[in-house]
């Protein structure tokens, strides 16, 4: 059975370009995203750091957003602007956990 997709071959094997580079950008950006949101919802949720309900709910926040990030990886154009726009995620994200322990945590 042969299926037309209307699509040279080559448009079509233009998705799997760079798919190293995004995987792995996504691997390493998406588990930074993960670790800088389970310590601003440790930093700005009420009650001391120490609990440990907090601790178990931040644990958990890990993963999703961590698989999130990695999905969404593949739909950057090239692996650099993944690496560009999720290092500048990470960057802002751990900026903004410093300033929440500066100023929110006693």
């Amino acid at each position: 059975m042969i299926v037309k997709t209307g699509q040279p071959a080559k448009e079509r094997n233009t998705l799997s370009r760079d798919w190293w580079s995004k995987t792995l950008a996504g691997v390493a950006g998406g588990f930074g995203l993960g670790i800088a949101a389970s310590g601003l919802l440790a930093c700005l949720t009420p009650g001391p750091l120490d609990v440990q309900n907090k601790f178990q709910v931040a644990m958990w926040l890990v993963p999703p957003v961590w698989i999130g990030v990695m999905s969404v990886s593949f739909v950057f154009r090239s692996g650099l602007r993944a690496w560009a726009w999720l290092g500048g995620a990470n960057l802002a994200g751990f900026a903004l956990l410093a300033l929440a322990r500066h100023f929110f945590t006693r």
